[in-house]
């Protein structure tokens, strides 16, 4: 297990708001899978200064798509959007 977290930039509302609970869920356990990736990628890499945080990245999991960056200097992956595939069909929104 490693030190690395994730968290919505700017918050919750802006980046998940509107969605349902269960794809919420969906979003941070793929986010959650993405830190655990980086904290093993990252192991026995020092800190440098010149790469304090990765560009942005993405990666896409069944019905859900992330938006990401990696911030070395604070171990946390930020999740800067989403997109849930079945968020139309969940709602009735067409």
């Amino acid at each position: 297990m490693s030190d690395w977290t994730w968290e919505y930039l700017p918050d919750a509302e802006h980046v998940v708001g509107g969605l349902t609970a269960e794809q919420r869920r969906d979003i941070e356990n793929v986010a959650q899978r993405i830190s655990e990736a980086v904290g093993v990628r990252r192991i026995g890499r020092p800190f440098d200064i010149t790469e304090s945080a990765s560009g942005v990245l993405s990666h896409g999991d069944g019905p859900v798509m992330l938006w990401y960056q990696e911030d070395y200097r604070d171990d946390v992956v930020l999740i800067l959007r989403v997109h849930h595939f079945n968020a139309d069909a969940l709602t009735g929104d067409e």
